[in-house]
């Protein structure tokens, strides 16, 4: 082996003992939100944080409403309405959730990979 492969593998070594120490801290769930507003997903996380903004203000509209009417078949509608918000609310706070969950998957399957590349150059 030459002189210029041991520096090589000497600077890669250095690399994968930072990732492991980067990867080795514990992580929050401000962290990991953190995460989700990175990266090359992140439109998704930012589409789901504003339209769960919008359909939670039509749900305080649609509330509001509902408050004033009194004639039962347009409280009805209004019902319907909030209902519909928080389903989609729902919705997006579980696949919101679930997106968070992928990213700390992911970040757990590379911290293994760093630990066995690390494991066997020793």
């Amino acid at each position: 082996m030459s002189n210029i492969d041991d520096e090589i593998r000497h600077a890669l070594s250095e690399d994968e003992r930072r990732a492991i120490e980067e990867l080795e801290e514990p992580v929050g769930l401000f962290d990991m939100l953190g995460m989700a507003l990175r990266g090359k997903q992140a439109w998704i996380t930012w589409y789901m944080w504003i339209l769960g903004f919008v359909v939670f203000l039509l749900g305080i509209y649609a509330f509001m409403q509902f408050l004033d009417t009194d004639d039962l078949k347009t409280s009805l509608g209004w019902v319907l309405a909030i209902n519909v918000c928080l389903g989609i609310t729902v919705t997006i706070k579980v696949v919101g959730f679930t997106q968070m969950q992928k990213l700390e998957l992911m970040r757990e399957i590379k911290r293994l990979e760093l630990r066995l590349i690390s494991s066997n150059e020793h």
